[in-house]
This record gives structure tokens, C-alpha cells and sequence, in this order.
């Protein structure tokens, strides 16, 4: 985590020019919505002529490299705690802060199974799992892997380290990986993870799990002014490529 941070603050310094200079507009993001992003500013490059750079890293570690005065002039981070925490301490502009993505959780196996039809129930859940390698992401580093365990704790399911049948991967797309190479057999990971075909696929909105919501918002001091860009994450173009990424915008 230490090395991750440092080559996002000597990236972002390269694109620490006077505001007067600047060419491209710096973009922080949560790593899943990477793609999303990169697409958005493609789109964006073709509208204005200004190229986005786009990098990512947990919403923590984002506000703590603008505080140490790393570049960033646009954030898509988590709502939550970090957030409050960097409005109040003028990491970023509280008034221009509002919720824009929303994710979910799915569930997804590497094998069919007769999933349910309608919304998945817990025990649709229970049933889907049983006596197969479930892989979730670290808890304590991404959204995604606390929602599972607390989904998991509700099922009646010790998640501890004695548990042999649960592997923890690093991130959502940790999950795909050990999918992917047989180190598990059913994974939860973001609904946008979801989005590849699985010959199993189920959307976990019936579980009364909390939204997984994403804010944008200015940055204490950015190089070009932000707000065309704010305001075309609302516009058509730009929402059709967070829906193709497996995301819903909020509409406030």
C-alpha cells in the first residue's frame, strides 16, 4: 500500500503545472471506476479539446495525496466517512459535492445454476453458495468486500480465517481473477465487475444491503476550472458510458 501510494503522488506531480499552464484536467478516481472514466474523458477530449488524465486509488488515499499537495483538480470518490471528513477539512469545495454513480453487489459463478427470477432473496443466496469456494474482496480495503462479509454474517456464515471455504482477494477484480483461474467457484463482487458474462450472474438488490454511492466533487485547488466537466459527467454521452460500465447515475 506504501509503494501504491508513493507512485500516485510522483505521478500526479508530474501534471502539477501553474494553473495558468495547464493543458489536461487531472481526474482522481476509485479504482473501479477506472474504465468509466477513461471513457468519460474520451469523450470529453472530443467535446473541448482537453485530454483527461485519469488515476485511481482508494478514496482515502486520494484525499490524502491532494493534502499533501499532489494535483488533482476533479474526484469521483465513495460517499462515506473519507468524504465528510474532506469536505470539512477543505480537501474539496463542500458546495460543489453531490452524489453522480451508484453500484451494487452481484453474484457471480463460474458454473450455471438455476438462479432465481425475480430479485435474489438470502436464501436464494444461502442456496448458491452451499458447498462451493466463495472468493469476496479484502473488507477492510474495498466497499465491495465489506458489504459481502456483512451479507455473509447475516447468512449465518463465520468469516474468519478458519473458514477455509471463503477466499479473500484484494479487490472486486481480485475476485474475477481467482474466478478466473480456479481458485474459487462463486465470487461477490461490484455489480459494474459483473458486467463479463458468467454462465452465473445475480444481482444482489433484494438483501437490504446499503447503496454503494460515488461523489464528485472540486478539489481545494484545481489547475482549470471544473466546472464544464462537472457538468457534462450529467450529459447523455456521458451517462451512457457509466451504464455500459455497469453503473447507475443518480439523478439529484
Amino acid at each position: 500500500m506504501r509503494i501504491f501510494l508513493s507512485a500516485l503522488l510522483c505521478t500526479a506531480a508530474l501534471f502539477a503545472a501553474p494553473a495558468g499552464h495547464a493543458r489536461d484536467l487531472v481526474v482522481y478516481g476509485e479504482p473501479m471506476l477506472e474504465a468509466a472514466l477513461k471513457s468519460v474523458g474520451k469523450l470529453w477530449h472530443g467535446r473541448s479539446g482537453t485530454r483527461v488524465n485519469v488515476f485511481v486509488a482508494p478514496t482515502d488515499l486520494s484525499y490524502a495525496q491532494i493534502e499533501r499537495g499532489a494535483r488533482c483538480d476533479v474526484i469521483l470518490a465513495l460517499a462515506g466517512t473519507a468524504t465528510d471528513d474532506a469536505a470539512r477539512n477543505k480537501i474539496i469545495h463542500r458546495d460543489t459535492l453531490r452524489r453522480v454513480l451508484r453500484n451494487g453487489l452481484a453474484l457471480i459463478g463460474t458454473a450455471p445454476a438455476a438462479a432465481p427470477t425475480a430479485e435474489a432473496t438470502l436464501a436464494d443466496i444461502s442456496r448458491l453458495i452451499a458447498g462451493k469456494k466463495l472468493a469476496i474482496a479484502n473488507p477492510d480495503r474495498d466497499q465491495a468486500g465489506a458489504h459481502a462479509a456483512d451479507l455473509l454474517r447475516r447468512l449465518g456464515i463465520v468469516f474468519d480465517d478458519r473458514n477455509k471455504a471463503i477466499a479473500v482477494a484484494e479487490s472486486s477484480a481480485g475476485v474475477l481473477s481467482f474466478l478466473a483461474t480456479g481458485k474459487a467457484q462463486v465470487g461477490i463482487v461490484y455489480t459494474s465487475d459483473a458486467a463479463a458474462s458468467f454462465p452465473l450472474t445475480v444481482r444482489l438488490t433484494a438483501t437490504d444491503q446499503p447503496p454503494i454511492e460515488y461523489v464528485v466533487a472540486k478539489a481545494r485547488d484545481p489547475a482549470l476550472d471544473t466546472q464544464p466537466f462537472m457538468a457534462f459527467l450529467k450529459s447523455p454521452e456521458a451517462q451512457a458510458a457509466f451504464r455500459s460500465a455497469g453503473l447507475v447515475p443518480v439523478d439529484e
